[in-house]
């Protein structure tokens, strides 16, 4: 999702992503997708007791610090220069950080002023310190533009409002509530909740220069 979102490519690696993905769980971690798989083939050997998968969670660790790692390390030099030996300068393989990683343009979440729970959420937030986030009026918008809350990335990608708003939000926290954004904006997941917040009074709300959630 992320690089398709994001990076306006695949995993693949005849379709790489056109920018480099540092955003979602890359802000922690510079090789989540291959952690998470000898994680879960981990887990997997516990609860089956199956020695195999521990051998295959093992192979896993070595074709990523092996094939892959050497394989992205030559590609993304390449294509990224200073942006990519920026990044992992500090977000590495196999070591989660507990704050985000940073740089480029601040995101942007916009929430109405003069909205109650808004103003609640917004306070939460700030309380936390977000990393390479900054929170806007809603009402600074174009009249009419906005119906929900708005997370804008920065960057000229995928724009979304409510429920995936918030779940990017979070992200840019501390990696404990990046686990819950990430988990928030699955598809089906992001769709129940919103349907669930609508209908328990906190779906769009009109304002007096623009609309929010």
């Amino acid at each position: 999702m992320e690089f398709a979102e994001r990076g306006q490519g695949t995993p693949i690696p005849y379709d790489p992503p056109q920018r480099l993905v540092t955003s979602g769980m890359y802000r922690y971690c510079a090789n989540p997708m291959q952690m998470s798989c000898a994680l879960v083939m981990l887990l997997w050997a516990a609860m089956l007791r199956n020695e195999w998968l521990i051998s295959a969670a093992f192979m896993a660790a070595i074709y990523s610090v092996g094939v892959a790692r050497w394989d992205e390390s030559q590609d993304l030099s390449q294509r990224f220069g200073d942006a990519w030996r920026d990044y992992r300068a500090v977000v590495r393989d196999w070591r989660v950080r507990w704050r985000p990683y940073y740089s480029g343009a601040e995101a942007r979440i916009y929430i109405a002023a003069s909205c109650g729970p808004c103003s609640e959420l917004r306070r939460w937030i700030e309380a936390r310190s977000p990393v390479g986030l900054q929170i806007m009026d809603a009402e600074s918008l174009p009249s009419g533009s906005i119906r929900r809350m708005r997370y804008d990335p920065g960057d000229g990608s995928v724009v979304v409002d409510g429920v995936r708003a918030m779940g990017r939000v979070l992200e840019h926290l501390n990696f404990g509530w990046a686990l819950a954004g990430a988990m928030l904006r699955l598809p089906g997941v992001w769709h129940c909740v919103q349907l669930l917040m609508d209908a328990s009074g906190l779906g769009p709300r009109e304002l007096t220069a623009t609309v929010c959630e």
